[in-house]
């Protein structure tokens, strides 16, 4: 059976069996009881499955196109991207985690995103140089739950306390649909 049309149950009974344990895949803990599980794929690590062992269920975060599955256009703040370059709108557009990009980890139920849009230039070069580009990178932050859900829309800024004051945000957001 396709991966894919598993239940999220299926899923993480699935992501427990020693496949998952080796290469191309590495577990990493996100703490609270959630782990990451990430696929090697052009020599980065891509994070593609979530697994909640509080609940013993699995979600899949990206498809193997690398086409993020729990974030739509109503997650992203698009006004926050209006100045950016038309590069990085069209990743956004198209849902593209494929760049080098994070998922921190959990606290109080929920965990920061950086999904870069565009990579620095150097990320095209090969390992004489060639291919450079002269773009900088462009990274955009939200704030998901366990099951990989956008809590706080994805956002640009740089900035750490803004980052801080997303992360509280959505723990009040849960605290009050727990309620």
């Amino acid at each position: 059976m396709d991966i894919c049309q598993l239940t999220p149950e299926q899923l993480y009974q699935r992501l427990c069996e020693s496949e998952f344990n080796t290469w191309p895949y590495e577990k990493r803990n996100l703490g609270e009881e959630m782990t990451l599980v990430k696929i090697s794929s052009c020599g980065y690590w891509r994070s593609m499955f979530f697994m909640d062992h509080r609940v013993q269920r699995a979600f899949i975060f990206i498809d193997p196109h690398f086409r993020l599955l729990t974030v739509n256009q109503e997650d992203i703040n698009w006004e926050s991207l209006e100045k950016l370059p038309q590069k990085a709108k069209e990743t956004a557009t198209e849902l593209y985690f494929g760049y080098p990009s994070f998922i921190y980890s959990f606290n109080q139920g929920v965990a920061l995103v950086c999904w870069q849009l565009v990579p620095d230039g150097r990320y095209y070069m090969d390992e004489d140089g060639y291919g450079m580009e002269d773009d900088d990178e462009v990274n955009i932050y939200g704030v998901i739950d366990r099951t990989g859900k956008v809590i706080v829309p994805f956002r640009l800024t740089n900035d750490s306390s803004e980052h801080q004051l997303m992360l509280q945000e959505a723990i009040q957001i849960l605290q009050a649909r727990d309620r």
